[in-house]
């Protein structure tokens, strides 16, 4: 599994990129999600109505190989229902199992889309293997 952490800031997607410290000094919310690889992350995006962008490769760096700044596009606001609706279509699609870390690691974006879409950068960190 590869993991990626989404995160919003006020600052630039790339200067929050350069280190977890970074990333926690700029975001205070960042959300790890395990997930199969980049093709997995596309697939989420776009469930989402997000453009998967292209990502960009990080100089060596001991957290992160790559960013994904979605900044032009923003996440759904979810109420529950819409939330348990888009969780099952990532089942299905995804063919993952539905348990309880599956759905933990995924609730973050029902509460958080409202703020951060209101920050100048949204955007995913790939971590390093």
């Amino acid at each position: 599994m590869q993991h990626y952490v989404f995160a919003s800031s006020e600052k630039s997607a790339m200067l929050a990129a350069t280190s977890i410290d970074a990333v926690l000094g700029a975001s205070p919310e960042v959300f790890d999600v395990a997930l199969a690889g980049d093709e997995e992350l596309e697939l989420l995006l776009g469930l989402l109505g997000i453009r998967p962008p292209s990502p960009v490769l990080l100089s060596p760096s001991a957290d992160f190989s790559a960013i994904f700044d979605y900044s032009t596009d923003l996440l759904p606001v979810f109420t529950q229902e819409e939330f348990d609706a888009f969780y099952s279509e990532w089942l299905r699609l995804s063919k993952r199992e539905s348990t309880m870390d599956e759905y933990g690691q995924l609730l973050f974006l029902q509460g958080h889309g409202k703020r951060w879409n209101s920050k100048a950068s949204r955007f995913i960190l790939r971590e390093n293997a």
